[in-house]
């Protein structure tokens, strides 16, 4: 046992160790774009909540273990920015806000950084939080807030997805339905496309793609949709039949035309001068030529004058 806590308390080890606590960023980051991009499904919410729960505490003690060692004190230091755009992303989902940003503070807190960086620095990340939330809460009465800039690129809101999903044949599309206010006579339905090839499949949980997902149906009559897949690419939708693959590749040319258009466009601009911006010529202006289909010089010459004057 002392042979055990004699390694344990080497500093070669600790370094060693020290660099495992960079996974920690790598993590959040992880989470951050499931947050963003996928709509989460849980399988089994205890087991996959614990699990969570467990991997934070991982690396929480790894980070306490190592808390005297320059990479864990490089890596405490970002972490709580990434935890809290977590918190800005998933706002409402605390139990997967709660976990990151608990041992983001206690390893903080812990580590054997220089006290007066980590009290100022400290105090940045507090008011961040703090009057980052009230921010947060102040845009979300007036509707302004990540949820509603995602659903603006997607044109989807994630709390009206329907859990009913129709697969392509090969599995490479499905068909997922947005119900507004479900069960009211005007009731308005959306049909999506997305991409099996992006999911994420993680123990406990699924992570469906719908970041770029594909708009194919907008309807207030949902009874009267029928739709089935053709074959692979397919879909026959509202009385037509789609080419998904087609629409998808269109959908991707769009997104990166403007960037492509932009780029022509500054290597292709031209500097004009004056005269050419305004269609006449700098001789014209000075009376020197006198094209047939020009003003005469002398009444140009007496436009001259009258403007001098």
């Amino acid at each position: 046992m002392d042979k055990v806590l004699d390694i344990l308390r080497n500093r070669w080890v600790k370094f060693g160790v020290s660099f495992l606590s960079l996974l920690m960023p790598v993590f959040l980051i992880f989470v951050d774009w499931l947050a963003f991009a996928y709509y989460l499904r849980p399988v089994n919410e205890v087991p996959l909540f614990l699990l969570y729960v467990l991997v934070n505490f991982v690396f929480g003690g790894l980070m306490f273990y190592t808390r005297h060692q320059i990479i864990t004190r490089l890596v405490v230091c970002i972490t709580p920015v990434l935890a809290f755009v977590l918190l800005i992303i998933a706002f409402g989902q605390w139990y997967l806000i709660v976990p990151p940003v608990a041992v983001c503070a206690f390893t903080f807190l812990a580590a054997g950084t220089n006290e007066t960086f980590k009290t100022i620095l400290g105090t940045i990340y507090l008011l961040m939080f703090v009057v980052g939330t009230l921010v947060y809460l102040t845009m979300l009465n007036f509707n302004l807030t990540v949820q509603t800039f995602l659903e603006k690129v997607t044109e989807c809101d994630i709390s009206k997805r329907s859990d009913v999903y129709s697969y392509s044949p090969d599995n490479t599309y499905r068909v997922v339905m947005y119900v507004d206010d479900a069960g009211n006579e005007r009731s308005l339905t959306s049909y999506y496309i997305e991409k099996t090839a992006d999911d994420v499949s993680l123990p406990y949980l699924n992570c469906y793609k719908h970041l770029y997902s594909l708009k194919v149906l907008v309807t207030m009559d949902q009874s009267s949709v029928v739709y089935k897949w053709l074959n692979n690419d397919e879909l026959y939708i509202n009385g037509r039949a789609k080419n998904i693959k087609e629409m998808f590749e269109q959908a991707d040319e769009l997104r990166n035309a403007p960037e492509e258009e932009e780029e022509e466009a500054d290597s292709d601009a031209e500097v004009l001068t004056y005269f050419e911006t305004h269609d006449f010529d700098d001789e014209e202006y000075y009376g020197t030529s006198a094209p047939e289909a020009a003003v005469p010089v002398t009444e140009a010459s007496e436009q001259d004058e009258t403007v001098y004057e």
